[in-house]
């Protein structure tokens, strides 16, 4: 029976590979000549014959040529992928035991090596007025690429695959045939895709030892110590053409053009290899700043931002705001937190990012920070920002508000605009408009506009058997404007008004004060017409009503009193299922206000009078990040079975230093870390415990009534 054929595969190549380079071109081939065979050769023999280095003539400069737009000259089998064509996945570590996967991987390895050999020889045509030196020394370089794709492809038939036989990708030659000086050659080709062969080529040796394969690991160690050279000859060229103000870091970063970056400089999914940069003849900082360094590979990227003042300003909106410096605080010495809920390739704003010292300080306990792009002092992107010329995603604030759409409106590349802002979206915040959309859910709040409203209130409600009340403010956060009743304490506000700011802001709300024994987030997420709930987070709540920290475990019922763990899993969480009624009613609630995004429900159970356990469905609808959704994706970067407690402390009661830290397997899992960075002007810190059992991160002190 015959095989079915790979639908990826091409057709078989008609030559014979066995034989590539195995004619030497007559003595005395020059420069020009080989770089002229090796780029516009038709057959892989051809771009592959070798010139005998001692032979080769340097001839003098010929007038620089057109060489803009052109490709390479290849065979049929060997040319460029379309993009409709479909190319195999990169093979994944467990399958390197198969022959058939590390001869894909040596399929895209002969690629790049070919493809730099081409690149070397456009060099060569394109600079002919470059020094004689540098000129030589890329005519040798090229002769090891020549070597270097000669034994990846004898090597990949040995384990069955022919060269050609699965489409090439060009995106080395998109990015690097447009240069237009020889500082633009060393610096995207020298110094980006060779420097991260320092990492995949040692990485992937070891790989393949372990697998069994020596013969393919023997050749990447060959050609590892041949990529340390190549680096060092273009970091030497680099350094005398760079400008010699600025750091070998500095200069590489203004140097590379989008969609290149430093980021293309480092392997991915391969280890940082230090040893190799050294010995290429990078100095320590340009490698600390480099191993700290993200940005996007290819993937748009999500803008974050973090506007926790945000329900302040919708209070006031249209009105001007000004936040007060306890708001200025908690902005600038908490905005890394978005850096926790986002990727490593998007991006998060920030007006003071944290040094070379502290990103290694957390990438040492496995937390790697994203692409940072630094904020001017008033919040906007600043002049030398690249990100207007970048295609993004979606710009993700910490929540929705006002000035969002001015403040990035200079973003015109975006899949997803930003909406604008309209006052219906006032309605999103306010806890009264809330009570009186969802009341089936929150309870029996009511808005008050006076003195003698709260007095009514309070009087009905202590006719039901109520005794103590909470007065909070339709916009605030994390418990802040709430304030705790007696019926004789509430009495007191009879006859007297509200002030202008509060009767702007909708009045106030009140509400019976429970007996509440455990507080808890849901998170969702809403995208177009799906919610999904991606985690239930305990609250730790202080007596008074205030937030005080986060606990997010694996298994959330862990450590807690039987009859709650019971009530929990039979009464509580399918309230929050997607399907489940809330869930609908809370989607059809955002549906109808456009909203969409990330979004935290605050709840909690409590005994009534007769001591049994009760659920307030919700008590708050947050539409926009919280500090429950930070803890809940803190844990996803610990390790596995771990849980974490986030708090918000004063800064002057912590320090910077980690205690009793523990990894595994390269990620927190015992001990205690500040996430940003404690100065001497920082008010507050962002601290997280990480521990196996949920009794080691209980608070100090009974979280809720």
């Amino acid at each position: 029976m015959k095989a079915s054929r790979d639908p990826m595969e091409r057709s078989r190549p008609s030559f014979d590979e066995a034989s590539i380079g195995s004619h030497l071109p007559d003595e005395g081939e020059s420069i020009t000549c080989l770089a002229s065979r090796v780029l516009f050769g038709n057959t892989l023999e051809e771009k592959l014959r070798l010139s005998r280095s001692e032979s080769l003539v340097y001839d003098e400069p010929a007038a620089s040529e057109h060489y803009r737009g052109i490709i390479p000259g290849r065979p049929e089998n060997l040319a460029f992928a379309s993009e409709s064509e479909t190319r195999p996945a990169f093979p994944r570590t467990p399958a390197m035991v198969e022959e058939k996967s590390r001869g894909v991987l040596l399929h895209f390895f002969a690629n790049h090596e070919l493809l730099a050999a081409e690149l070397m020889a456009l060099a060569i045509l394109k600079f002919p007025d470059a020094p004689r030196a540098f000129r030589e020394g890329l005519a040798r370089t090229l002769r090891e690429e020549q070597l270097h794709t000669r034994w990846y492809v004898n090597r990949m038939q040995q384990c069955g695959i022919s060269f050609g036989q699965y489409p090439l990708n060009r995106f080395f030659w998109d990015v690097v045939s447009s240069m237009e000086s020889p500082l633009d050659y060393v610096s995207r080709l020298s110094l980006t895709f060779e420097q991260a062969n320092l990492d995949y080529s040692r990485h992937y040796a070891n790989i393949l030892h372990k697998a069994g394969d020596k013969a393919s690991a023997s050749i990447l160690n060959r050609i590892y110590k041949d990529e340390i050279s190549h680096v060092g000859y273009g970091l030497h060229w680099f350094r005398q053409w760079k400008n010699e103000e600025h750091s070998d870091w500095e200069a590489l970063k203004k140097q590379l053009i989008f969609p290149l970056s430093p980021t293309r400089a480092k392997g991915n999914r391969a280890p940082f290899n230090v040893e190799g940069r050294r010995e290429a003849g990078f100095d320590p900082s340009y490698i600390r700043q480099l191993s700290l360094f993200e940005r996007s590979r290819g993937r748009t990227p999500n803008i974050y931002c973090f506007n926790p003042e945000a329900e302040n300003r919708i209070a006031r909106h249209p009105g001007p705001y000004h936040p007060n410096k306890r708001i200025q605080s908690v902005i600038l010495d908490l905005e890394i937190l978005p850096a926790f809920l986002a990727r490593r390739d998007d991006v998060v704003l920030m007006r003071k990012p944290p040094t070379s010292q502290h990103r290694l300080r957390l990438a040492k306990v496995g937390f790697h920070l994203p692409e940072i792009d630094v904020l001017s002092s008033d919040g906007r992107l600043k002049r030398d920002s690249i990100l207007p010329n970048r295609k993004i995603n979606q710009v993700r604030p910490w929540s929705r508000s006002p000035d969002i759409p001015d403040l990035f409106s200079a973003l015109s590349q975006t899949n997803k605009p930003i909406p604008g802002w309209r006052p219906a979206d006032r309605d999103l915040f306010s806890k009264a408009q809330q009570i009186k959309a969802l009341q089936r859910w929150l309870g029996l709040g009511r808005s008050i506009t006076s003195g003698d409203d709260l007095v009514e209130v309070a009087l009905t409600l202590a006719k039901q058997g109520w005794t103590e009340f909470i007065v909070k403010r339709p916009f605030s956060t994390a418990g802040g404007g709430m304030k705790r009743l007696t019926i004789e304490e509430a009495l007191q506000y009879r006859g007297k008004d509200m002030s202008e700011e509060i009767i702007s802001e909708g009045g106030l709300i009140i509400e019976p004060a429970h007996d509440r024994v455990l507080d808890f987030s849901v998170q969702y997420l809403i995208e177009g017409k799906e919610i999904r709930q991606l985690g239930i987070i305990e609250q730790i709540i202080s007596p008074s009503g205030q937030y005080r920290g986060s606990l997010s475990f694996p298994k959330f019922c862990s450590g807690l009193n039987p009859d709650i763990a019971q009530f929990l899993m039979e009464k509580t969480f399918p309230c929050y299922a997607n399907n489940a009624l809330f869930t609908e009613a809370l989607h059809d609630w955002a549906a109808e206000r456009n909203f969409e995004g990330p979004l935290g429900v605050d709840a909690y159970l409590y005994r009534d009078s007769s001591g049994a356990l009760q659920l307030r469905t919700a008590c708050e609808v947050n539409p926009r990040f919280t500090m429950g959704r930070v803890a809940l994706d803190i844990r996803r970067q610990i390790a596995p079975g771990h849980g974490v407690r986030l708090e918000i402390v004063k800064a002057a009661a912590v320090t910077q230093m980690q205690e009793s830290i523990r990894l595994l397997d390269g990620r927190l899992a015992s001990g205690s870390l500040v996430l940003n960075e404690i100065k001497s002007h920082s008010h507050f810190a962002a601290r997280i415990s990480v521990a196996k059992q949920k009794s080691a991160l209980e608070p100090s002190y009974t979280p809720t009534r």
